[in-house]
């Protein structure tokens, strides 16, 4: 596990800030959020690296609508509040855990963490982060990227 350090609080919050500001698209919250997903800002973002981004959130949307177009399509939006939270939590789970954003969404579907976000967005961000892995049913292993070789062997060693 990384430390969260300046380069990870500089990633958790322009990732928080880009997905509060995605609030202001004709689109739901929803399309906003797999479009990310799918994104060529997504892939540098990835990389944890804030020097390979300008930081500017103006220009991160302007790149995801100039990617996959204007669309009106959904109503849901989630608040800014709850959109900052997500995109926080995301990137400070990628960053500490070294793993994709594509990833924890599907470990981690960002409907659940709009429902969590009331009782969740005030603790400290690991208190988050292990109690979504239990909500889940899931245990700090399923970070490691070793796991399943090592419950092969685990159950190789049995016979």
């Amino acid at each position: 596990m990384r430390k969260f350090d300046h380069n990870g609080l500089l990633l958790a919050e322009y990732q928080g800030k880009l997905f509060e500001n995605s609030s202001d698209l004709n689109c739901s919250s929803g399309i906003f959020l797999r479009r990310f997903l799918h994104s060529n800002l997504l892939v540098k973002l990835d990389t944890n690296n804030p020097s390979a981004l300008s930081l500017d959130t103006n220009e991160g949307i302007k790149s995801i609508v100039e990617q996959f177009g204007d669309s009106d399509y959904g109503k849901l939006k989630y608040s800014k509040n709850a959109l900052f939270w997500i995109g926080y939590m995301y990137r400070y789970i990628s960053y500490t855990r070294e793993k994709s954003t594509r990833f924890l969404f599907k470990i981690f579907d960002y409907k659940q963490l709009n429902e969590v976000y009331f009782s969740f967005h005030t603790q400290d961000p690991e208190w988050c982060v292990r109690n979504l892995l239990e909500l889940n049913r899931l245990t700090e292993s399923v970070f490691d990227n070793n796991y399943r070789l090592k419950e092969i062997i685990r159950k190789k060693e049995h016979y």
